[in-house]
């Protein structure tokens, strides 16, 4: 992205559960895990995920974002699933609201699993299967993408979009969702959802009562 003149964020919580030093955080936030990030001018390019909505506001997104929760609205187990939803919500309408909607894809997924059973045999080399979520004024409404996609399909969208070379043997064979858009049709409208679920207190003291295990958030 740098060598291509291209912007990037990555909206990160920097205090937390996840990291309570309020130094930059590992593991979620991607690029501050790796020396060449961290003691770079590559670290600029982290924010607080807060950032996110008044940067879709003011029309000023790069090119990429990736945008991390904090432990609470994360999902994991001993999270809030109702939480984490408000949160997801809020996102997607801000940017749906945003003056770059009409050229922007916004992909939903999660890290690793629920780890529950699944009914389908996962093709070689890949995992089980998890949730990706596509929200784009080119979207093929109501569809489902049957092919076989990974965390790398979301590496091989962006250097298509953008005309970049692969990092790895890994994106540049995977699958990029081409099946899941439409760039020839009526952009969609955006859909403004403002659905809040109230965090009863019952599910706040059990939270409460029930610290999220360190080691199940890898």
């Amino acid at each position: 992205m740098d060598a291509a003149g291209l912007g990037w964020r990555i909206y990160a919580a920097r205090e937390g559960a996840s990291n309570p030093s309020g130094d930059l955080p590992y593991g979620w936030a991607i690029c501050p895990t790796f020396a060449d990030c961290i003691n770079t001018p590559e670290a600029t390019n982290m924010v607080d995920s807060s950032k996110i909505l008044t940067d879709a506001a003011n029309g000023t997104l790069p090119n990429l974002s990736l945008v991390m929760p904090t432990q609470a609205n994360s999902q994991h187990n001993n999270d809030s699933m109702a939480q984490g939803d408000n949160w997801i919500g809020s996102i997607v309408n801000a940017i749906e609201q945003s003056p770059q909607w009409t050229s922007t894809a916004i992909f939903i997924t999660w890290d690793d699993c629920g780890c529950f059973y699944d009914h389908v045999p996962p093709p070689p080399g890949l995992g089980i299967r998890v949730p990706m979520l596509l929200v784009s004024p080119y979207a093929k409404a109501g569809y489902t993408d049957s092919a076989t996609a990974s965390f790398a399909s979301i590496l091989a969208y962006t250097e298509h979009a953008f005309s970049l070379a692969p990092l790895s043997t890994a994106d540049a064979n995977a699958y990029d969702y081409a099946n899941a858009f439409d760039y020839t049709q009526q952009p969609l409208a955006n859909a403004f959802y403002p659905i809040h679920t109230p965090i009863s207190e019952r599910e706040r003291r059990w939270i409460k009562q029930h610290p999220p295990d360190p080691q199940d958030h890898t």
